[in-house]
């Protein structure tokens, strides 16, 4: 078993040599000089700066959200050892702004910075794993949740579904009820006709390398979102891939293959802030819900599998309690449980914490119990992450090597959607001979030189399109940008990459996807020749 995170066909691209002249663009008027990446305080997740971010809801017996606790009623514990809580924000610091409930504030991605660190939905229609029946149902109670809701949606929503041969956007991010709605009752499901003639003579359902293109999609929606500062609610409909994947099954050079890229996907989960629900419309055949609940700290071991145990078996349901989410299968009232989640979704804590534990050797999985002074409250958090710093895939020099496959899985099926990817705050500018690509300084990681002057490198796909959305060419580029060693990073300052291209005749528009070498975070744009 050779395991692969692809979710599309792969493109044929022309590399253009690195080393293209760039422009600087500096923000005047802000006299301090910054890092060479700025975060904002709360909205990365960063392992290896040793600052763990939690979100984390509290529900009574009830289910319903508490959101009047204060500091000191949390304890947080790493790997059974009492941590001391940095920073602490009640629910009411993630509220939109005001006069959002009214008049829409988010009718794109570009509108995202308006709203701060307020949290958004991604509503995902699984057509990879789940039978034709029951997507069916599933859109029919998503129409009857969204009619539910208020005209202007209270939470910023990306709709979005994995489909049998891609990962297509349905809706850009929106507040507008009856444009969501639209978009439901308008989409026609991409789904594999093998596989769904065979669920309907009652065969098996689920393709056959659903794990792998579930995981893709997965790793594609985490990146997308980095670049939103809050947090980020993926209401994920539909089964996931068939079954847990079994590793005691496996030789030992695939279940590391298989570990290594569960361990990526976890890895850019948690970065992005991202927090999973599971819902599974199958109907009321056997009624569940599980959940990640606290436990006492100091007990041997956690019940079940969890990502990072790896266990026995690694099921989809696995990615959900370890984000702090939730799974719910065997129901019939989905429009219900949409309701729930989204209020689950929007009223939560958001505590952090130094780790008190250096040891980042390998990379061990570190589990997180919160929980609060009240036996009758739930608490929901991640179960964990992995310590030290992640494996980022480096560019080859060498133009006649391929790319690694992490490069190339990330950009080339970056490029083949319309998903905005928002790590990377990037235009696109038509100029004579190509596009001018300008990006926010403080979003790359600028390298310090031996001679004083620091160095970002990026690489860039390009993908036009006609106006009935069918390719026409591809192009790819290594890029560098140098600043001298008196050069400021301030707040608004951009950097600029000349890219030249040529762009067949009959192109409506060019898609870009850019991503940084030295972090691995993608940003994406749209430009007109």
């Amino acid at each position: 078993m050779c395991v692969h995170l692809k979710y599309m066909n792969s493109l044929t691209l022309k590399w253009i040599a690195g080393g293209l002249m760039s422009t600087v663009v500096m923000a005047p008027g802000l006299g301090v000089t910054q890092a060479q990446q700025t975060v904002q305080p709360g909205s990365v997740i960063t392992v290896n700066a040793r600052l763990v971010v939690l979100d984390v809801v509290v529900v009574d017996r009830n289910g319903k959200p508490v959101t009047n606790l204060e500091r000191s009623k949390f304890v947080v514990y790493e790997d059974k050892v009492q941590q001391t809580i940095k920073d602490f924000e009640a629910p009411t610091r993630h509220m939109m702004p005001s006069g959002s409930a009214t008049k829409a504030v988010v009718n794109s991605v570009a509108d995202l910075p308006k709203i701060g660190s307020a949290p958004v939905n991604v509503l995902v229609f699984d057509e990879l794993n789940t039978p034709f029946n029951q997507l069916a149902f599933a859109r029919q109670q998503m129409e009857k949740y969204l009619k539910s809701l208020p005209e202007v949606l209270p939470v910023p929503t990306l709709f979005v579904a994995a489909g049998n041969t891609r990962m297509a956007v349905l809706h850009d991010y929106t507040q507008s009820r009856a444009e969501l709605l639209n978009s439901v009752q308008t989409h026609t499901v991409d789904v594999d006709f093998t596989q769904m003639l065979a669920s309907l003579n009652g065969g098996k359902t689920g393709k056959d390398d659903g794990m792998v293109a579930t995981l893709g999609a997965l790793t594609q929606i985490s990146e997308a979102v980095k670049g939103v500062p809050g947090r980020k609610n993926v209401i994920w409909i539909g089964k996931g891939y068939n079954n847990a994947m079994d590793l005691n099954n496996l030789s030992q050079s695939d279940r590391d293959r298989v570990v290594a890229q569960i361990e990526t996907v976890t890895d850019k989960m948690l970065a992005a802030r991202v927090t999973l629900y599971t819902i599974d419309p199958e109907g009321p055949a056997a009624a569940e819900e599980m959940t990640a609940t606290s436990i006492d700290p100091t007990s041997v071991s956690s019940p079940g599998a969890t990502i990072g145990d790896f266990g026995d078996n690694m099921g989809f349901y696995q990615f959900a309690i370890a984000t702090g989410g939730r799974v719910i299968t065997g129901r019939n009232d989905l429009d219900a449980q949409f309701s729930q989640i989204s209020q689950e979704a929007t009223e939560y804590y958001t505590l952090s914490y130094v780790p008190t534990s250096a040891n980042d050797v390998a990379r061990p999985y570190r589990h997180i119990r919160v929980i609060v002074n009240d036996p009758n409250l739930r608490v929901m958090t991640r179960d964990g992450y992995f310590g030290g710093e992640a494996a980022v895939a480096v560019v080859s020099t060498d133009r006649k090597v391929k790319q690694p496959q992490e490069i190339r899985f990330d950009l080339l099926n970056a490029a083949r959607t319309t998903l905005p990817y928002t790590g990377l705050h990037m235009t696109a500018q038509s100029m004579m001979n190509g596009f001018n690509l300008l990006v926010n300084a403080s979003d790359l990681k600028f390298v310090s030189q031996p001679d004083g002057t620091r160095v970002a490198e990026v690489t860039v796909v390009a993908v036009c399109y006609n106006a009935k959305g069918k390719e026409t060419s591809q192009h790819a580029a290594e890029l560098k940008q140098e600043l001298s060693a008196t050069d400021q990073i301030l707040p608004n300052s951009r950097v600029g990459f000349a890219f030249p291209m040529m762009v067949p005749g009959f192109t409506d528009h060019v898609r870009f996807v850019m991503r940084d070498a030295g972090t691995g975070t993608m940003g994406s744009a749209e430009g007109k020749p």
